[in-house]
């Protein structure tokens, strides 16, 4: 029968009494006796019957047992009586808290669950926590206990505990705090808060915090109030965490931080940069994990926060930067967003270049993680930062820009994004760091191995990757094009030479020369060019040429094959860096060089897709087509093979049904027409429908492409095709067309152009030009609303194009004996006589007419400038001084570009002065714009070029100079009807009327002064005196009435540099010679008396300047105001030039910048047109034939082509016999050489003297000679040229280098690469850049030199056969006489010394360059009692001929 419990608990309190029990029986016992009590239910009766074992477990120790496991046994037991006895279990305080120490001891080793009494102690656990035992600890006072029971539950509780575990400890806490909350135990909750390891631990204090919020809440309020006001005040260890504290507990109270979070405003605002910093990175981790609501509901902390971002302290905005990436992303969607993002584009321009790169990779960032919605406008600012002041922000901002270009075209590839012009700006931006001169990193060079390497991932397919293309094309601006331009080029340039130089290494095997090796090492040195660092590539090219390894160069070869496609190149490029090896210490130039070789940017497939994409959506309408078609021509004039292949999608391209303009289309196969196998029955009908019936470009275009697909048989195409043009130009169809047309074909086939050449003029002439009624319907060319003029007027300048186009031919031969009879006809259009007179037209066609005619002549003067009259030459640069202000902007821009381009001669450049007083202030600014670049652009690099050289500065250097001008100048102005009249002493008109004079005489001295140029400012001032005493010493060979008026003007002129120089000192070297052009001058052979200039004195002089200046109402332009803003104290001396009385406030060197409405119109009429007779310039030519600069007074022919014009090789022609024998022979100019003292400063009185007539007389002759041999200052003049292409003098070593040849048809230059130089024809072999060959005369040629780290730029000082910035204004009938100042006699020449002196003339001629020309000159007649000797033109003319001739491949 079973014992009750009751009985059971008794009997082994009996024997628990029993003293000396060992621990087994202990044990025992205890487990009996828990196990009795366990069956017990709760009552108060059952007091007394566990009385027995309450006292024998008190009163025999047992609760300091010192057994551990007759301890627990004790606790269960003790447990279970205050479970059976409660809620008034019968324990005194003092045993209560050694029941309740001993339970908390008990709870130290539940960390152990593998223990056999584990179970026990849960149960113990879970009772206590079932009866709130711990209520009665509080009660007794017992706060040591509860803070022990706290750190052993924190310290207990492990990851692989039972959830009832977890629940009982938390349970336990939970009501100790919500009887009695204590900072103690917040800090051991809070210390457990802060662990690392989000454990059992960190869960329960988060548990803890969130069951008792409410309690705690005051408490963590005020710890961490405390925190952030009195931060350096507080020591204890926890302050140092609150941050984190805030932290943890806004994610699991965040309602406990709802008075502390405003405090954080104090810490954004605070002194301390370490304070805020750790303020920002909190409020951005607050941001994130509320998914920016928190902005909303702390909006004061928010907005100071959004402040940081422009903190003073650097490492502040960058930690802002940091935190916008994370708080964006939390929602994107939120006004909060868009503040983050608005503050993050301010710091895009930070002053601090590492913000403003963490503010990028940001932006990139931000971008890279949502392609879809990322705002178009904070990406496009941060592609600005591509600009950056900084060369390290550039490159920072590259790679994050490619690496989100990257990210951008795989989801484009996967078809989850459709193709964003935002994301292709950057390709763009990354393109034009080509400009970027400061850092080698952007140079083309690497920019080339970007866009073959980097922009695209490697495993984008070759479709995708033209998609790009053609996306970011359209975006292409003119900066963009010069970039891929520069980059192609220099690529093409390597691959050719690459060629070139595997072609010589094999040639080497069989002829081991000399002459071999040279040039296999003159090839690697050009190749260089395409690597930054030149030097190391030498080297690695030396190495290369070492190797014996044959496959290596197969490799290469293979690269540079058009025909190889993107998948191939990859694998023959990784092929041949696995034979160079990765531990080569060349290996990263090899991977360069296979790059550079390989056709990554664009091959043969790129054009097959771009042609299939424009095929395929040519009729759609697609926004992409037309910039195809702008890529493709960018691809195909530098690599016009690859279109080799492509015929087939050519034939559709221009099939009958296409709707795609047709204009670029058509350049493209005229520029790659030698590349392709078409047949003619398959795109001629199409081409010849253009010509007939399309555009004047499609047109243009169309001849063109005609001419590049059947170069074989052009002149049989080319006639059938004229005969139709003809028969439809009869009939009135599409007039426009037809004449751009037969103006095309003129160029092509001069000998097809001949066979309607009367035909045609007829047309022109006569049912064009002189026509003054519109034709009927069905002649009638489309008229725009918007067309400046009218239809009849439009038809007019056609024909004058096309008949300037006939003029101007590819292949030259010779000169069109129609020349001078059509400047004839354009000198009638704009003077209004001749066949002009009777034609009525309005007043605007008529000023569109007069500017066409203009610039018809402009274009001639590009080649044919010898056969410019000088009437030709007075009408046309007198537009400057048009009637129409339309027409004078238009002709003054004309020129400035023309003169830019070095493509006719410096003295047209008249018109700038002339225009510099227009009335018009826009005209009169754009006008003293173009003459300030045009003196600096022909100026400061040319002296800079002879100092270095040592270039003896007599003679005909002085011609090349920009002051020379004024020689045309001051003939213009004489010739000018409006000069003041004889009897007229007034300054005012004299103010008027010579103020373009004073405007550029101020110009070419105060540029150089405000540029510190002082040394040129004074051999300018020496040049001008030199230029006006020659022309006092001169007389006018036009008029020989108006010698007065040249002299009047050139006394002025040499009064107001005397003035403007007061402060130079004049060089007592060699006197510098100057020659006269004797189109306008001549040597005078009688005494010059000059009476009407005898009131010129320095007082006229000076009123003359002070009327000049009171019309200065504002200066016109800034370059104009930074002549004179720029002088300082040392130059206020000039105004004391005259006298001493002149008022302290005028200042005679001023500039005039706006003179009155009536000074303006009276310019701007352009009166006495017919008397001006303008001179004419000579051509450029390499002969030396220069004046001696030791001669003494003597009268020098000076062959047409001497090196002071240096034109092309040109012979005079007989003299006008009609002249008299005072008329100089037409290849004379005047030449004067005065001398000044050593050292001397420019005075008053000198100067006045100095411009005193040279008596002479009919004994002076005795003294005149023929100088027979080149002048060593010649020779240095040839060598100047040379040598600023920066290659050297020989024709030889012109081998090897890049040369641009100017195409007057294209209106642009044709670059290529010498190829060899063929020295018994004097011809150069050339190779251009689209594939064409050619043998060329480059003395007939106008070309210079092209730099291969720029390609684009132009080098100012280039040597051109034809430059004509080096250019007196010379014409074919031009001679030169010397006429010296410093002697009062010369010694008279025999007819037989004029004649020997000519013959060695001629014999000089033959030999010049040293046996490099072989064409004979034949001996130079002489015309009896004439001043000079006279050479053939016919000679001339045909020296000039074009020696040219393609070279078939």
């Amino acid at each position: 029968m079973a014992i009750p419990p009751e009985r059971a608990i008794a009997e082994v309190g009996k024997r628990l009494s029993q003293p000396r029990l060992n621990k087994d029986a202990l044990v025992k016992l205890l487990k009996q006796a828990e196990s009795a009590l366990s069956e017990l239910s709760q009552s108060a009766s059952l007091q007394i019957a566990l009385e027995p074992i309450i006292n024998s477990v008190v009163q025999n120790n047992l609760l300091q047992h010192k057994d551990k496991d007759v301890r627990l046994l004790v606790v269960a037991c003790l447990t279970e009586v205050i479970r059976v006895l409660a809620p008034d279990p019968p324990f005194s305080d003092e045993i209560f808290k050694d029941i309740f120490r001993l339970i908390i001891s008990t709870f130290v080793d539940l960390a152990d669950t593998s223990s056999p009494y584990f179970t026990r102690r849960l149960k113990i656990l879970e009772t206590v926590a079932a009866l709130k035992c711990c209520v009665i600890m509080l009660e007794i006072g017992c706060d040591d206990l509860v803070l022990d029971l706290f750190e052993v539950f924190f310290s207990a509780v492990k990851d692989g505990h039972h959830q009832s575990l977890f629940q009982a400890m938390l349970s336990i806490m939970t009501v100790i705090l919500e009887e009695k909350a204590s900072q103690p135990l917040l800090d051991v909750i809070l210390q457990n808060l802060l662990k690392e390891e989000k454990g059992m631990s960190f869960r329960l204090a988060v548990s803890i915090i969130q069951n008792c919020a409410g309690k705690l809440e005051p408490l963590i309020r005020c710890f961490l109030t405390s925190s952030i006001l009195n931060r350096d005040a507080s020591t204890y260890e926890l302050n140092k965490y609150y941050h984190k504290i805030i932290l943890e507990i806004f994610q699991c109270a965040p309602q406990i931080l709802i008075a502390v979070i405003p405090n954080l405003t104090q810490e954004l605002i605070t002194d301390q940069v370490d304070v805020r910093l750790e303020a920002v990175h909190l409020i951005g981790k607050l941001l994130v994990l509320s998914n920016l609501h928190f902005g909303n509901e702390y909006r004061s902390v928010f907005v100071e926060f959004l402040k940081r971002f422009s903190d003073k302290s650097a490492e502040i905005r960058i930690a802002a930067i940091e935190c916008a990436k994370t708080c964006y992303m939390a929602d994107t969607s939120r006004s909060e967003a868009r503040d983050i993002l608005t503050a993050l584009e301010g710091r895009l321009l930070d002053f601090d270049d590492k913000v403003r790169t963490q503010a990028v990779v940001a932006v990139c960032d931000l971008a890279k993680a949502n392609l879809t919605c990322f705002p178009s406008e904070l990406l496009l600012k941060a592609l600005e930062r591509l600009r950056d002041k900084k060369v390290s922000v550039r490159k920072s901002v590259m790679q994050k820009l490619l690496e989100l270009y990257r990210a951008y075209c795989i989801k484009c590839s996967k078809g989850h994004l459709m193709l964003n012009d935002k994301y292709e700006q950057i390709p763009c931006k990354i393109l034009l760091l080509c400009f970027d001169k400061d850092c080698k990193e952007f140079r083309p060079q690497n920019i080339e191995i970007i866009f073959a390497e980097d922009l695209f991932p490697s495993s984008l397919p070759i479709k995708d990757r033209t998609e790009h293309w053609i996306a970011f094309s359209s975006l292409f601006k003119l900066p963009h094009i010069k970039a891929l331009n520069s980059i192609l080029y220099q690529k093409r340039r390597l691959q050719m030479e690459l060629q070139e130089y595997l072609s010589l290494r094999e040639k080497k095997k069989e002829n081991a020369s000399e002459e071999m090796h040279k040039r296999i090492q003159a090839s690697f040195m050009k190749m260089c060019t395409a690597f930054i660092d030149s030097s190391k590539a030498a080297e690695c090219f030396q190495k290369l040429h070492q190797m014996k390894d044959k496959n290596i160069f197969k490799a290469l070869l293979e690269l540079v094959d058009e025909q190889t496609t993107l998948a191939t190149a990859q694998s023959i490029r990784d092929s041949f860096l696995k034979r160079i090896g990765e531990k080569n210490s060349n290996y990263d130039f090899f991977k360069t060089l296979s790059s550079k070789c390989s056709y990554l940017i664009f091959n043969a497939e790129h054009v097959r897709y771009i042609l299939e994409y424009v095929i395929s959506r040519k009729n759609g309408g697609n926004k992409y087509v037309q910039h195809c078609i702008d890529l493709l021509l960018i691809i195909i004039t530098i690599f016009p093979s690859l279109l080799r292949g492509s015929e087939e999608y050519l034939l559709k391209l221009f099939s009958e049904g296409a709707t795609l303009s047709s204009e670029k289309s058509l350049q493209i196969l005229a520029r790659a027409g030698r590349y392709v196998l078409l047949n003619l029955s398959d795109i001629y009908p199409f081409l010849e429908k253009r010509c007939l019936e399309g555009t004047r470009v499609e047109s243009k275009y169309a001849v063109s492409a005609i001419a590049s697909l059947f170069h074989a048989s052009i002149d049989p195409i080319f006639s059938t095709l004229c005969e139709k043009v003809m028969k439809s130009l009869h009939d009135g169809r599409n007039i426009s067309t037809l004449l751009q047309s037969l103006g095309c074909i003129s160029q092509y086939s001069s000998s097809t152009y001949e066979l309607y050449e009367e035909q045609i003029m007829y047309f022109i002439v006569h049912d064009i030009l002189c026509s003054s009624e519109v034709f009927s319907s069905s002649m009638q060319i489309s008229n725009n609303s918007d067309s400046v003029c009218s239809s009849l007027c439009k038809l007019k300048i056609y024909g004058l194009k096309a008949l300037v186009r006939s003029l101007l031919p590819h292949q030259v031969t010779h000169v069109r004996h129609q020349i001078k009879g059509f400047l004839n006809i354009l000198s009638d259009i704009i003077l209004r006589n001749g066949i002009m007179s009777g034609i009525i037209l309005n007043e605007n066609d008529e000023a569109q007419l007069r500017l066409a005619a203009a610039k018809s002549v402009l274009r001639l003067a590009t080649r044919w400038d010898l056969h410019i009259s000088p009437n030709n030459f007075h009408s046309t640069i007198l537009r400057a001084k048009d009637p129409s202000p339309a027409v004078r902007k238009s002709f003054l821009f004309k020129i400035h570009n023309l003169l830019k381009e070095h493509a006719i001669p410096n003295r047209y450049a008249c018109a700038f002065a002339l225009a510099s007083t227009d009335c018009v202030g826009e005209i009169r600014t754009d006008s003293l714009k173009y003459l300030t670049e045009f003196l600096k652009n022909n100026g400061g690099k040319l002296r800079k070029h002879q100092k270095i050289l040592k270039k003896d500065t007599a003679g005909g250097t002085m011609t090349s100079y920009p002051e020379y001008i004024v020689v045309f100048l001051i003939h213009i102005l004489a010739h000018d009807h409006d000069f003041p009249s004889e009897n007229c002493h007034d300054e005012d008109a004299y103010a008027e009327f010579c103020s373009p004079l004073i405007v550029i005489l101020r110009m070419l001295v105060n540029l150089d002064f405000a540029n510190g140029n002082k040394n040129d400012a004074c051999e300018i001032i020496s040049n001008l005196l030199a230029i006006f005493r020659a022309i006092q010493n001169a007389e006018d060979a036009v008029d020989a009435q108006t010698t007065s008026k040249l002299h009047i003007i050139s006394k002025i002129g040499l009064v107001t540099v005397k003035a403007l120089g007061r402060r130079c000192k004049v060089s007592s070297g060699t006197p510098c010679q100057v020659l006269l052009p004797s189109s306008y001058y001549r040597k005078t052979c009688r005494e010059v008396s000059s009476p009407t200039d005898e009131f010129i004195n320095e007082g006229f002089v000076r009123r003359i300047l002070d009327t000049v200046e009171s019309y200065i109402t504002q200066l016109p332009s800034s370059d104009f105001k930074q002549c004179r803003s720029q002088e300082d104290a040392r130059h206020l001396d000039i105004k004391k030039c005259f006298s001493n009385d002149i008022p302290r406030e005028r200042k005679f060197d001023s500039l005039p910048s706006k003179l009155n409405e009536e000074t303006g119109n009276v310019y701007a009429t352009g009166k006495g047109l017919k008397n001006i007779v303008p001179p004419k310039v000579c051509s450029k030519a390499k002969h030396k034939n220069l004046l001696s600069a030791t001669s003494l007074i003597s009268t020098e022919l000076l062959h047409e082509n001497s090196a002071i014009y240096e034109s092309t090789s040109l012979s005079p022609e007989f003299a006008n016999p009609a002249g008299g024998n005072e008329q100089l022979s037409s290849c004379d100019s005047v030449s004067t050489k005065p001398s000044f003292p050593d050292s001397q400063i420019l005075s008053g009185e000198d100067e006045l003297r100095d411009c005193n007539p040279l008596l002479t007389n009919q004994r002076d002759n005795t003294n005149i000679r023929i100088s027979t041999e080149p002048t060593e200052a010649s020779k240095t003049n040839v060598e100047c040229c040379m040598d600023s292409m920066e290659i050297g003098g020989s024709r030889e070593m012109l081998v090897g280098h890049r040369i641009r040849v100017w195409s007057p048809i294209d209106m642009c230059y044709n670059s290529g690469m010498i190829d060899s130089y063929d020295s018994q024809n004097s011809n150069h072999k050339i190779t251009y850049d689209n594939g064409d060959v050619e043998l060329v005369h480059l003395e007939d040629e106008r070309w210079e030199a092209i730099d291969d780290a720029t390609l684009l730029e132009k080098d100012t000082c280039n040597f051109q056969p034809r430059d004509w910035s080096g250019l007196s204004s010379s014409s074919l009938e031009d001679v030169t006489c010397v006429i010296r100042d410093d002697a009062n006699e010369e010694r008279p020449t025999t007819q037989g010394e004029r004649t020997g002196n000519s013959d060695r003339i001629a014999s000089s001629s033959t030999g010049v360059g040293k046996g490099k020309s072989k064409r004979p000159v034949p001996a130079v007649a002489v015309k009896k009692n004439a001043v000079s000797d006279v050479v053939d033109e016919s000679i001339c003319i045909a020296r000039r001929t074009r020696a040219r001739r393609a070279v078939m491949q």
